[in-house]
């Protein structure tokens, strides 16, 4: 499977997907104008990844700002992701934060509430 890479953006993070690996990586701010346009590659490489996924599937969200409608897409894609696990194969989700942001901190913990998937907090200096 060809990775996927989309260059970060002062209102938008960098991702990395290699589904040959079973990892994908959100970093940065993640507040674009159009969020559903921003993560559809992404939403679709998911959804391609999903009809043959590896044993373990690693995310990785280091992000430093999480606007709603970013948010919102981020579950819906995640929401591909525990299909994935409901159909027996491994999910690690990491949620990367900083101890000084209690904002993201919030975030996270909102975020782990919304899915079935168990979220790793993973301390960041």
């Amino acid at each position: 499977m060809e990775q996927l890479h989309i260059e970060g953006r002062i209102d938008a993070p960098h991702i990395n997907a290699d589904g040959d690996k079973g990892h994908f990586e959100i970093i940065g701010k993640s507040l674009p104008e159009d969020a559903v346009e921003f993560y559809r590659p992404l939403e679709r490489y998911i959804i391609e990844y999903a009809k043959a996924p590896q044993e373990l599937t690693v995310i990785d969200l280091k992000l430093e700002y999480l606007n709603s409608s970013s948010s919102k897409k981020l579950l819906d894609i995640i929401g591909h992701i525990e299909k994935i696990a409901a159909e027996g194969y491994q999910v690690e989700v990491n949620w990367y934060q900083r101890d000084d942001d209690q904002d993201m901190i919030d975030e996270g913990i909102e975020f782990a509430h919304m899915t079935s998937l168990k979220i790793n907090f993973v301390p960041e200096q």
